[in-house]
């Protein structure tokens, strides 16, 4: 699935560069502009970094259950990514291969 069409980045892109910045041992929270960055692309139109949100999320969950990723420091990252999404919003996370839950912020 493609992330950002105008710097053409897919969940494939996002899951591995996700993979390399959570294998750092001061590994920075993974946004959209650190994913970015990461892939050496800068963005565009920052239309994308809700679904670039969401993806990072859902692809969290993704290589914690398949052990890509330490439990805890997914867990960890997880918190405070949902910090980023803003109050009052729900938005749904959803994943070609796994159910997750929504990502929503409380208060």
């Amino acid at each position: 699935m493609i992330i950002c069409s105008c710097k053409v980045i897919s969940d494939h892109d996002v899951e591995s560069a996700l993979v390399e910045i959570l294998s750092e041992p001061d590994a920075l929270i993974p946004t959209p502009g650190i994913v970015f960055r990461h892939l050496q692309k800068k963005m565009k139109c920052c239309g994308c970094a809700p679904l670039a949100v969401e993806t990072i999320y859902a692809k969290m969950t993704v290589l914690m259950e398949r052990g890509e990723i330490c439990p805890q420091k997914g867990a960890e990252v997880r918190g405070k990514l949902l910090r980023l999404v803003p109050r009052g919003t729900a938005q749904r996370v959803a994943s070609d291969q796994h159910n997750v839950e929504p990502l929503t912020r409380v208060g």
